[in-house]
C-alpha cells in the first residue's frame, strides 16, 4: 500500500515549531498560531512478518483494545485498518486521549479497575517498570521483529533484563541554533560539539552587540533532569546508577553543573521549553542557541522554511558533550507493550504491534515527528526527507549509543524527574553547584526509597 501524503491543519499537541515572526489573529499566546508540521503520521501496513496470529486465535478474537497518548493517534490508526483489513469482523477499538504517558498509566489503571483492560499500550520508557510490575505487560521476542528492525534498541524496552516494550519513537535532546547569529559572531557551528565549544561561543554572541541572550536552556517538562543526565552521561556515569540509586555527585555530575551554572550567568532559563523557549528562540527571536528534542525538528525546519526571507537559518546537532567525553545520549520516546493475558488476544495484540512496526508507518511517523527510525528499511525510504532536512542526519548515528533515562521506582520515585530539574533551576540562578547537587542527591534517595 502507498503511504498517504497528507498535511495536517494544526501543530500535534506538545511540538516545538521554531519560527520567525509572530501569531496573529488576537491570539492570547503566539505558539497557537503556528501551522503546518511535516506530514501526519497515517501510513499503509505492507505485512506483518512472521507474526501474523494463528487461524484459530484470528477466528475467535473480535475486540483488540488499543491505548495510546494522543499525539500518536494517526500511527495507531494505520494499525487498526491493517488488522481490520487483515481479520474481517475484528474490531480494533483505539483511545487515544490520554495528554501524556503518566496520564495513560493512571486511565489504564482506571480501565482495569473497571473490567475493561487493553491489550495493547505505548509506554514511555520511564514508564515501562509500571507496565512490567503493574499493568501485567507481557515478555516479548525479538524474533518476532522484521530483519531491518535496529535491535540495538531494545535494550531502551528491557525491565530487569526482560523485553518488555519494543521501541517505536525514540528521540533526544538537540541543540539547535540560530546560524545568521552564530555567523555575525564569528562562530562556527562546529565548535558546539563540546560544553567548553557553547561557552565559547555563547561569549563571542555576547561580545558581539546583537542584543541577543548567547543561550537558553529551558528546565521544565523535566529538561532539566534531562540534560544534566545527558552531560553526565557522556563521561560514562549518568545520574542514576546501575543498582537504581542516585548519583548525582560524580566528577561528571558536577562538571555537568559547573556547565548549567556558567550558562545561567548569560540570563533567564526558559522554565516552559514550549511555551517560553519557542516564544524566545522563534518567534521574538532573544536568543542564539537553545535546547528542543528530537521529535520537534521536522517540523519547526519546515516552518522556518515557509517563511522565505522572513525565516532565519536554523541549524541543529545532538547535545553537546562534557570535554573528553562521548555521545552517549540519554533517549525519551516509547514502546510498545502487549498487556493481553489470554493466549489468543495475545496473539492479536503482537500481530498489531508488528503492523505498528511496519517501515512504512516507521517513515510516515518520522516524517511527522523527526523521531529517529527504528527501522532500516524506514530509512531508505527517507532519503528525499533527509536531503529536505539534513540537520536531522546526525541523528542517525546516534542509534548504537543512545542510553536508558532514568528509572526512580520508589514509594515517591515519580517526583524525583520534576525535583531534580527544579534542583538545575537553582544552579542556573546562581546557588552553588557543589552544594545544590548535595541537595539533589539527598532529596533523590530520600523520593526513591
Amino acid at each position: 500500500m502507498r503511504m498517504r501524503r497528507t498535511l495536517p491543519t494544526v501543530v500535534a499537541l506538545g511540538m516545538i515549531v521554531l519560527t520567525a515572526c509572530g501569531g496573529g489573529g488576537g491570539s492570547s499566546n503566539p505558539a497557537d498560531d503556528v501551522r503546518p508540521t511535516a506530514r501526519t503520521a497515517d501510513a499503509g501496513v505492507a505485512g506483518v512478518a512472521g507474526a501474523t496470529a494463528s487461524p484459530e486465535c484470528a477466528a475467535r478474537v473480535k475486540t483488540l483494545r488499543m491505548a495510546a497518548v494522543g499525539t500518536l493517534n494517526d500511527v495507531a490508526k494505520s494499525g487498526k485498518a491493517y488488522m481490520e483489513k487483515a481479520h474481517p469482523g475484528l474490531t480494533v477499538e483505539l483511545t487515544a486521549t490520554a495528554p501524556d504517558y503518566s496520564a495513560l498509566v493512571q486511565q489504564i489503571s482506571a480501565d482495569r479497575s473497571a473490567g475493561r483492560t487493553a491489550d495493547v499500550a505505548v509506554a514511555g520508557f520511564d514508564q515501562l517498570p509500571v507496565y512490567a510490575r503493574q499493568l501485567g505487560a507481557q515478555v516479548l521476542s525479538p524474533s518476532l521483529l522484521r530483519p531491518t528492525y535496529d535491535q540495538r534498541l531494545l535494550r531502551l524496552g528491557t525491565v530487569d533484563g526482560k523485553l518488555v516494550g519494543i521501541p517505536q519513537q525514540v528521540s533526544t535532546l538537540a541543540l539547535v541554533y540560530n546560524l545568521d547569529i552564530l555567523q555575525k559572531a564569528g562562530v562556527d557551528p562546529k565548535t558546539l560539539t563540546t560544553t567548553d565549544g557553547v561557552i565559547a561561543a555563547a561569549d563571542k554572541i555576547k561580545a558581539s552587540g546583537q542584543n541577543v541572550q548567547p543561550i537558553d536552556l529551558p528546565t521544565g517538562q523535566q529538561f532539566g533532569q534531562w540534560v544534566l543526565n545527558t552531560l553526565a552521561s557522556s563521561k560514562g556515569t549518568p545520574i542514576q546508577d546501575a543498582a537504581g540509586r542516585p548519583a548525582l555527585t560524580t566528577p561528571a555530575a558536577r562538571e555537568a553543573a559547573q556547565f548549567l551554572a556558567k550558562v545561567g550567568t548569560y540570563g533567564p532559563q526558559s522554565d516552559d521549553p514550549t511555551q517560553q523557549g519557542l516564544l524566545r528562540f522563534g518567534i521574538r527571536r532573544q536568543v542564539a542557541i537553545t535546547a528542543v528534542t528530537v521529535a520537534s525538528l521536522a517540523g519547526g525546519l519546515k516552518f522556518i522554511a515557509d517563511q522565505g526571507t522572513k525565516g532565519f537559518r536554523a541549524g541543529a546537532i545532538p547535545f553537546p558533550t562534557l570535554p573528553g567525553g562521548s555521545q552517549h545520549p540519554v533517549a525519551g520516546g516509547n514502546a510498545l507493550t502487549v498487556l493481553a493475558t489470554d493466549r489468543c488476544q495475545q496473539e492479536m495484540a503482537t500481530e498489531l504491534v508488528v503492523s505498528l512496526l511496519s517501515p512504512d508507518v516507521v517513515a510516515a511517523s518520522t516524517e511527522a515527528f523527526s523521531y529517529i527510525p527504528v527501522d532500516s528499511q524506514a530509512i531508505s525510504q527517507l532519503g528525499p526527507f533527509y536531503e529536505t532536512y539534513p540537520q536531522l542526519k546526525p541523528f542517525l548515528a546516534l542509534t548504537g549509543s543512545l542510553v536508558k533515562a532514568p528509572v526512580w521506582t520508589g514509594a515517591r520515585g515519580g517526583e524525583v524527574p520534576t525535583a531534580l530539574s527544579n534542583q538545575v533551576v537553582r544552579i542556573t540562578r546562581g546557588e552553588d553547584p557543589a552544594r545544590t547537587l548535595a541537595d539533589a542527591q539527598t532529596q533523590a534517595e530520600e523520593l526513591n526509597r
